[in-house]
């Protein structure tokens, strides 16, 4: 007998997302396929990321590659939706500041 799944998340890319992943295109065959695996893992298991403070916002970090250069995806979510909220590149690992 199957047992029904897990439901999962319909992901949302909000505006600001999408203007952020557009210009970050230099390599968007690379960072399409980032973005695939971070709709599949993230619609199946939100909490996947790490949350900000005690805020509603998480981050989902890509693996350091040689290939793409290092980006942070912020999303939300509630029962029904995972919201794209915004993609930054970032430097890994992060450098000391003041010295």
């Amino acid at each position: 007998m199957n047992q029904p799944g897990p439901p999962y998340r319909e992901i949302v890319e909000e505006h600001t997302f999408s203007a952020e992943l557009k210009a970050l295109g230099h390599d968007a065959r690379r960072l399409d396929e980032f973005i695939d695996g971070a709709k599949w893992v993230l619609s199946r298991e939100c909490a996947a990321g790490t949350r900000i403070g005690s805020s509603v916002v998480w981050f989902y970090s890509i693996a350091v590659s040689k290939a793409v250069d290092p980006v942070v995806l912020f999303y939300t979510f509630d029962k029904d939706h995972v919201f794209f909220l915004s993609i930054r590149k970032t430097t890994y690992p992060p450098k000391e500041t003041g010295e």
